[in-house]
């Protein structure tokens, strides 16, 4: 993924933003505050998805400014260059539309050949102390680089769980609506989890060993669902699911909530070596194994697709030793791959080389 210009309105700290990258790899360093993040959160939102902090207009729109937007020039392996916008819907400001080569985007799917991005915040270090829900919109961003439609199954698993949750309460006796509710919910749900396993039996099969100082790291998906596929066909898991939900109707509308479904997976990881669990690990190893997903995953998916997804990193050197630190910027310094990083000094980024695109940040501007 290659960004040849980008251009921010109303966005966060930005009241205007026009730049064209002069590298495949970027710093942009500054204080706390300065927009460093911001600049990430804006190519994060040309992804499928709701970007890296799942923010709603609202939060993005530049204080006391107009309609927020973001628009890049961009080219991903053999595609031509193309013009991908999104922003603030004109017709409904709480809604957030996407515009490719001036066209209407309908379905977030049709924007995966274009433009894709993988990322890691400083929030993500708590990834295994959070609640799952978090490891699961983190899966499940890594899953869209690989189906673009897991975004559109995703979507109607989570309405179909909440009418079912609504009915439950307010017509527990519709029998016929719950029971096409609860189908809905069981196709989606196998769907998501295919979409899940394939993507970790993919990463499983390919792990990427940065000259050692990365621990490979393994995934494994908890979830009833996937344990079920491991035997049977997703027909036979489906019929199972359809027939938990309509038997846990009375204690689900007790509790206000579905108790079975794609909602309510989870993920674990562990070195593949020791088998421990990111879990038992220390911050330093943490950060070290979501390193090897971020850099695993950037390979699989440029062997799947022939480009890379832009990786974005936020703070990535903290938690990390300075061997860990030299091999994660020569790995990113060696290959094909387009990321931009963030950080309060210049010279942490040094092993980069001179070829990196450096901007200092402040208050919403660059500086020289």
């Amino acid at each position: 993924m290659q960004i040849s210009r980008l251009v921010l309105t109303d966005f966060r700290n930005y009241e205007r933003l026009a730049w064209s990258p002069q590298s495949r790899l970027v710093v942009l360093t500054g204080e706390n505050g300065a927009g460093k993040t911001n600049l990430l959160e804006a190519l994060s939102l040309l992804a499928p998805g709701r970007g890296l902090r799942g923010a709603s207009n609202a939060q993005i729109q530049r204080q006391n400014g107009g309609a927020w937007g973001v628009v890049a020039r961009l080219g991903a392996g053999t595609l031509p260059e193309s013009e991908l916008a999104t922003g603030t819907d004109p017709a409904n400001p709480v809604r957030r539309v996407f515009r490719l080569n001036g066209g209407v985007v309908r379905n977030q799917g049709e924007i995966a050949p274009y433009f894709a991005a993988t990322w890691l915040t400083p929030q993500m270090d708590r990834l295994f102390t959070d609640p799952a829900s978090g490891r699961r919109r983190f899966l499940d961003r890594l899953v869209l680089s690989l189906d673009p439609n897991h975004a559109r199954e995703s979507a109607a698993h989570e309405r179909a769980v909440t009418q079912r949750n609504r009915l439950l309460v307010t017509r527990p006796d519709q029998g016929s609506w719950l029971d096409a509710l609860e189908d809905s919910i069981a196709r989606h749900a196998i769907a998501m989890t295919a979409s899940r396993l394939s993507l970790i039996e993919a990463m499983n099969h390919a792990p990427h060993q940065s000259a050692g100082e990365f621990p490979a790291a393994r995934l494994r998906l908890l979830c009833d669902q996937a344990t079920a596929l491991s035997s049977r066909s997703a027909l036979q898991v489906e019929d199972d699911l359809r027939g938990r939900l309509k038997a846990s109707r009375d204690d689900d509308a007790a509790r206000g909530a579905t108790s079975c479904g794609a909602h309510r997976a989870d993920f674990q990881l562990e070195d593949a070596q020791s088998a421990r669990p990111a879990a038992l690990s220390s911050s330093g190893q943490q950060k070290a194994m979501l390193v090897h997903v971020i850099l695993n995953h950037a390979s699989v998916v440029m062997a799947r697709s022939g480009a890379a997804p832009m990786i974005l990193l936020d703070e990535p050197l903290n938690h990390l030793d300075a061997r860990r630190r030299s091999a994660l910027l020569h790995h990113l310094k060696d290959r094909n791959i387009s990321a931009m990083l963030t950080g309060t000094e210049k010279h942490d980024f040094a092993a980069l080389g001179r070829e990196v695109d450096h901007r200092h940040v402040e208050q919403g501007h660059f500086l020289a």
